[in-house]
Formats: structure tokens, sequence, C-alpha cells
């Protein structure tokens, strides 16, 4: 709860750094666990979990939590079906909690696979789908689609891995500004003509990542022979590749009264064109930009994960640290998890 206050008061950047979350350490130590609890038997179980988090745009990859516009605090349920063979079946439930508006925000369904065997390395695959609330997409992922795969060397005592990400997804943005205009008429009363300008941005994005993590887990055991405890700080080094499409439509907008009344008078019709793009340049027009940026080093973080596992019951806390490295007016930034679940 101490680190849930703190996560609350902290702001994210708008930035595009990436940021793994958990890659996939929850789960090999779930399997880690399941082996001591059934005597090294490999099996097929089901994961039921609730959590707190500010984080809402990936479930595999924080690369795209550190770009919220939003952040709030939401409730995450979930439900996770682990085959023995690795193959796993998620769904993440994402209620907020903080906010104007707390209701749902988005749900997600991640297949993957992981292969642990105990090699000198292991490695995985995820793919995420997002949907989302409409009512609340400012607090939801702009992103549909996430793809994420990473691969660890465990025969060290700090273990390296390398992580790939490529996201896609997009939003779309409406506001509504209500005005008016005076015309003046020679030898008649001035005429005001209400209206109203809609500004749509639509934008569409596409992120790859490349992580770089070294990583090294505390393991303490229990009384019980099912109870241990795990603490695993990592250092993390972050690559992007960014692409921004953004389209801009201006439009005005008059009542069908209005426009019935313009409809007989052609003069007073087009005196409300001439003020309409001398008081508002860009209505009425759709402009289109696109931002590339080059693949570099864009932040720095700090990760800490704890676990705790008695018998089939856990409780997983996570805080990150991330520093962004090209420029911004808050560069240090804070994201937390905490979670408890079960398997069986």
């Amino acid at each position: 709860m101490f680190l849930c206050s703190i996560a609350v008061s902290s702001r994210a950047q708008i930035a595009a750094d990436s940021i793994p979350l958990n890659i996939d350490s929850l789960e090999k130590e779930l399997d880690a666990f399941l082996a001591l609890y059934k005597k090294g038997s490999n099996q097929s179980y089901f994961q039921v979990s609730a959590g707190f988090s500010n984080t809402q745009y990936s479930v595999s990859n924080l690369a795209l939590n550190a770009q919220q516009l939003q952040q709030g605090v939401a409730l995450t349920p979930a439900l996770t079906y682990v085959h023995k063979s690795g193959l796993s079946l998620g769904y993440n439930h994402f209620y907020l909690l903080s906010g104007a508006k707390p209701g749902i925000t988005q749900h997600s369904i991640t297949p993957g696979f992981d292969y642990s065997k105990g090699k000198a390395f292991d490695f995985g695959i995820y793919y995420t789908r997002f949907f989302t609330n409409k009512r609340l997409q400012e607090y939801a992922s702009p992103y549909k689609n996430d793809w994420y795969a990473y691969a660890e060397y465990n025969r060290w005592k700090v273990q390296p891995s390398v992580a790939f990400g490529y996201s896609t997804g997009g939003f779309t943005q409406t506001s509504r500004t209500d005005s008016s205009i005076t015309i003046d008429r020679p030898f008649r009363p001035d005429t005001t003509i209400r209206f109203s300008i809609f500004d749509t941005l639509q934008a569409q994005l596409r992120d790859f990542t490349v992580t770089a993590n070294f990583r090294h887990q505390f393991l303490f055991k229990g009384k019980a022979s099912t109870n241990y405890y795990t603490f695993t700080p990592a250092l993390l080094f972050f690559f992007a590749r960014n692409k921004y499409e953004v389209e801009y439509t201006s439009v005005s907008a008059i009542s069908p009264r209005t426009r019935l009344f313009l409809q007989n008078k052609p003069q007073l019709r087009d005196a409300l064109i001439r003020e309409l793009q001398n008081s508002f340049p860009g209505v009425n027009q759709t402009r289109n930009f696109l931002n590339t940026t080059n693949f570099s080093l864009q932040s720095i973080g700090l990760n800490l994960e704890g676990a705790v596992y008695l018998n089939k019951f856990y409780i997983n806390p996570q805080i990150y640290f991330d520093y962004y490295l090209q420029g911004s007016a808050d560069p240090l930034n804070m994201f937390f998890t905490l979670s408890t679940g079960f398997f069986f």
C-alpha cells in the first residue's frame, strides 16, 4: 500500500521509451514452485490473480506504459491457463479506480509460449490483443496489437536477456468548440450567426523496441518445503524506433435552421465564409503529419521485483524506475504493479 500511495502521485512522461514488464519471471517462478510442490512433476495449471497497477498500455511490455497521457490506478483481475508444453492463454481486465470517470477501460487476451526446461537459454513469445472502451479511451492503451519476444541466458549469476517488441495501434480524439460571428450589414441590423467547430485528431502508432536486461535473483527458502521468497533486481537499457502518422481535420457546422436562413442570402453566406477563414484559418481543412524517430537508446531503468510463495498462494509486488534520456521536463518516472493470486 505504501508503494501504491507513492505511485498514485507520480506522473508519466509523454515519451517513447521501452520497459519490459516482468519479462516472464512470474510465470517461470510459478513453474519452479509447482515443480517443488509436486516433487518435480511437469504439469498444466490455471492461475487466478488480482492486483493494482498504474500501467494500462501493455501486459508484457512496459515500453508503452511510459507513453501514457493519462495515468490512473486500475484494478487488474486476470485468469491464465498454462499448459505443460509451455503454451499459455491469458485474459486481463482493467477497471479504472482513480480519475473523474471510474469504470472498465479495456480487456486483453494474450496467447503465448515459454520454453524453460533447465537448459542454458530460456525464451518465449507473446501476442496481446486489446479491446478498448471508447468512453474511457484516454486511460486505455492506444495500441491494439502488441508482439513481444525474449531470450535469456541463465547459467550466470547475473542473467542477461534481450527482448524485442513491436506494437501497432491508433486512437481518435474529437473536440467541439461553440462560437459565433457578427456580420455588419449596411443599412440593416447586424447579424450574429452561431456555429460549432469539430476538431478531429486521428493517430496511427508503430513502435519497435529492443531491451537489454541484466538481472539477478535472490532466493530465500521458508520453513515449509512449499514456501519460499524471491527478490530480483534488474538493470535495463531500452532502444526504440517510433513512427507516428497523424491526420488533423477541422470542420465547421451550423444548425439546420441557420442553414435554411442562409439558403436564399448568398451575400450573407459569402460574408460568413470570409469571416470564418479570417478568424479560423485552419477550419474546413485536413492536415497530415508524419514523424519517425531514429533507433536509439531512449531510457535506462531499474526494476525491483519480489515474490512470496506460500503453498499455492503468491504475492508479487513490482516497482520500476525509468530515466528518460531524450530530454524531458520530468525524466524520472515510477510505475508499480502489486498482484496476488493462486494456482490450481
